[in-house]
């Protein structure tokens, strides 16, 4: 990737050549790191003090972008060491550093950032930024580096707004597409190209998590239940509801992955997730998520108000624990334990069923009782002897005793709301012609909640529950056999 893809242009000089001409000038955005810090430090911010951002933001575009940047790496800050950095061109900077090349940053980003990711890389004798009064970009930055390097200089960038820059340097790297490359060879020698495609499909379809679509099956189990009260068209508007919840989902999973940047990339498996390594851009994130999350509610009000009202409700409360009510102990649980109970509301409201307290009731301690198993699993995989906060989260690792507890006793709590949903609102309801078969639901749902448990606190559970429900064939035979139980009932 890259290195080959220059070897066409006609007058590309080698590095060692391009070294005894100039120095070389590395721009950051698009071009150190993958992703755009403006964007990352309105994220922070805006994750941090919505509505101070917003306003922040509308006065500060009146001083201009430089004054913009400045006001949103006060309130947002963003931690350089983590940033997604292009590793190839991060090596190709070293071997030119170890020949004794000069290298010096020049970015339209804010001073402070630029001088922390300077500090973080160990590899420029300079940094060019932008501060509170002027915005070092295009024109502007081909003016400042034409003065400060007289005798000329290598410029490494990837965007069109580096050609003015380009057009006064003695050499290019070139991040970007081969037509790109292309178009920069006609204004300067490309000592380097390092090809960068487009982001396509893949990560936006990871960023979506469809496999995560499972945990909207809740919005079904109503029907399931109320099934001889269902008509045509409380069917159709559950599907419907099932759609649209899962495309809401989507749109908030792409939300807490953009709130939830910096805790990602110093993770050891969610960096790769693509707004964390900057497969996909944040902005497309933040105007996706701007303009699909109303577009969704609409379509739901067109379903039936209610439904709108309930995935409304869902939107808010995802959006909140994504700000900051992620990093509160057991309200978190608590939360996530409400959303799956907001999924059975929606199907209960999209269908136009009787709503049940008692199913309810189980199903917001049943969930809280898993998320906990979740931030179990985190704690006690930090080790027995891991003291101190864990990254990103309000709990301590010594809080791995509370929540083993909390979380069993909400299970046990759950499993008899279970037999009390079943003797006083099933049972007597006649809706099934051999109801005794419905005795198989709280035994099994005690053991699978059991092995759940039994696996956290071994550190053995490294997915979702809900997740690892669908993978696990010892899940998928108690399911299997939950599944058979009720279809006995039915007959």
């Amino acid at each position: 990737m890259g290195r080959g893809s220059a070897q066409g242009f006609a007058e590309e000089r080698s590095p060692a050549a391009a070294q005894a001409l100039a120095p070389l000038v590395v721009d950051l955005d698009g071009t150190l790191i993958r992703s755009d810090t403006l964007d990352e430090s309105f994220a922070s911010a805006f994750f941090r003090r919505p509505f101070l951002t917003l306003w922040t933001v509308i006065v500060s575009l009146l001083g201009g972008r430089a004054q913009l940047k400045a006001a949103l790496c006060r309130l947002g800050p963003i931690e350089a060491e983590t940033l997604p950095f292009r590793h190839e061109l991060i090596a190709y900077l070293a071997d030119q550093k170890r020949e004794g090349r000069e290298l010096h940053l020049a970015t339209a980003a804010h001073c402070d950032i630029a001088e922390r990711v300077a500090a973080s890389t160990g590899l420029f004798d300079q940094v060019f930024s932008s501060d509170g009064a002027r915005n070092l970009k295009g024109r502007g930055k081909a003016e400042v580096l034409a003065a400060a390097f007289p005798d000329g200089f290598a410029y490494a960038g990837d965007s069109r707004a580096d050609l003015a820059v380009w057009a006064c340097a003695k050499s290019g790297v070139v991040v970007g597409s081969p037509a790109f490359a292309q178009e920069v060879a006609s204004r300067t020698p490309v000592e380097r190209h390092i090809e960068r495609t487009a982001a396509g499909f893949k990560p936006w379809i990871k960023a979506a998590r469809p496999h995560q679509w499972s945990k909207n099956a809740m919005i079904v189990v109503p029907v399931v239940l109320g099934w001889n009260h269902l008509t045509l068209a409380g069917g159709l508007a559950v599907l419907a509801a099932l759609v649209l919840f899962s495309l809401l989902s989507s749109l908030t999973y792409v939300v807490n992955d953009i709130a939830d940047l910096a805790a990602d990339r110093r993770h050891p498996t969610k960096r790769a997730r693509p707004f964390a390594s900057g497969a996909l851009p944040v902005r497309y994130g933040l105007v996706g998520a701007i303009v699909g999350i109303p577009a969704v509610l609409t379509a739901a009000w067109f379903v039936a108000p209610p439904l709108a009202a309930c995935m409304a409700a869902y939107g808010i409360v995802t959006v909140a624990y994504s700000s900051g009510l992620k990093r509160i102990p057991i309200l978190d649980c608590f939360i996530i334990g409400s959303l799956f109970t907001l999924r059975l509301i929606a199907g209960i409201t999209a269908a136009s069923l009787i709503w049940s307290p008692w199913l309810l009731t189980f199903a917001a301690s049943f969930f809280f009782s898993l998320a906990l198993a979740k931030r179990h699993t985190e704690l006690v995989g930090g080790g027995p002897a891991a003291v101190g906060p864990v990254p990103g989260r309000g709990y301590r690792y010594e809080d791995r005793g509370l929540t083993l507890v909390f979380g069993i006793a909400a299970a046990t709590a759950s499993i008899i709301i279970l037999v009390l949903y079943l003797m006083e609102e099933v049972f007597p309801q006649g809706f099934y012609g051999h109801p005794q078969w419905l005795w198989a639901a709280p035994p099994i749902l005690f053991l699978w909640v059991s092995r759940i448990w039994l696996l956290a606190n071994r550190g053995e559970m490294h997915d979702d529950p809900v997740v690892f429900a669908l993978k696990d064939r010892v899940s998928l035979g108690l399911g299997a056999v939950l599944a058979a139980a009720f279809l006995l009932a039915l007959v």
